[in-house]
């Protein structure tokens, strides 16, 4: 018969850090436009459309500034 061997879990190792500034909150979203708005081309559908030409570099600005929201908010602790 084998024994089976007991696992602690220490309440650390499941904790979940959230955003802690305004800047991750918004770089969040910027980040989660921009995946919608790529996954929204890929379908046919143009979510920023009165951008003109410009509207297919929006995922890409969108995520780097969320990008630098988020470094700001690492950075303002």
């Amino acid at each position: 018969m084998k024994k089976k061997k007991e696992e602690t879990i220490n309440n650390e190792e499941m904790t979940i850090d959230l955003p802690k500034s305004i800047f991750d909150y918004i770089g969040i979203l910027l980040i989660g436009f921009a995946v919608v708005d790529f996954a929204a081309s890929k379908m046919g559908m143009n979510l920023t459309a009165f951008l003109g030409s410009l509207s297919q570099f929006t995922p890409i600005a969108a995520g780097l500034i969320g990008g630098v929201f988020l470094t700001l908010g690492n950075k303002s602790e």
